[in-house]
């Protein structure tokens, strides 16, 4: 029974995989990190806010639900690198429930690594800065301010949680009064700008089964 599952399993995700529709109407990065915050298809809080059949709360679904979600998920293409790993953090909320902090570090990390690399390609266009600023005030975002609230780390955790929440919110001042002299007009990509990387990170979250 349980290899007959896990066949269906498989032969559903790769249906999905195949017949996946672009991203339509894509959000453009506003230059305040707020609630109201959205990105592509996938960045934002509670976006795109995909429901399941059930009409349930993630927190009321089983484990066969939840890959049904799952499912939905995947049925849309990302927009862009970042949306993607903005994608795979919702997906792995779904598995491991909003509470879990290792979505939050695992976007974290990965948006790292990717603003990382338009730092060095930044020098080619305006476009790869941006993308950089991007990744950089999301990531910070996903690190500190939405850390889940009952995280039971050490009290030094906490405490770095809020250095940098400080940190964070100094250098995109600074940054973007270095944009303002620069005459950069946009912190964050405009309109059809896509953050694409010639060799984009592997996104790696490790899903866990839900029982």
């Amino acid at each position: 029974m349980k290899n007959l599952y896990k066949k269906v399993l498989i032969f559903s995700l790769l249906f999905t995989y195949l017949y996946a529709h672009s991203c339509e109407n894509p959000a453009v990065a506003s230059d305040d990190l707020n609630t109201k915050f959205r990105y592509g298809c996938f960045c934002g809080e509670n976006y795109p806010n995909i429901e399941h059949p059930s009409k349930k709360t993630y927190k009321e679904l089983n484990s066969t639900e939840r890959q049904e979600l799952i499912a939905e998920y995947k049925k849309i293409d990302a927009y862009d690198d970042i949306d993607e790993v903005c994608k795979e953090h919702d997906i792995c909320y779904i598995s491991h429930g909003r509470e879990a902090k290792v979505c939050n570090d695992t976007i974290y990390n990965q948006l790292n690594t990717i603003e990382e690399q338009f730092d060095k390609a930044s020098d080619i266009n305006v476009t790869n800065e941006q993308c950089k600023n991007l990744a950089f005030d999301i990531g910070s975002v996903f690190h500190t301010i939405f850390s889940p609230s009952d995280d039971e780390d050490t009290m030094f955790d906490f405490g770095m949680l809020m250095v940098n929440g400080a940190i964070t919110a100094s250098n995109k001042v600074l940054q973007e009064s270095a944009d303002t002299i620069s005459n950069n007009a946009s912190r964050y990509p405009l309109i059809h700008q896509k953050c694409l990387l010639d060799n984009s990170p592997t996104i790696k979250i490790n899903i866990i089964n839900i029982q």
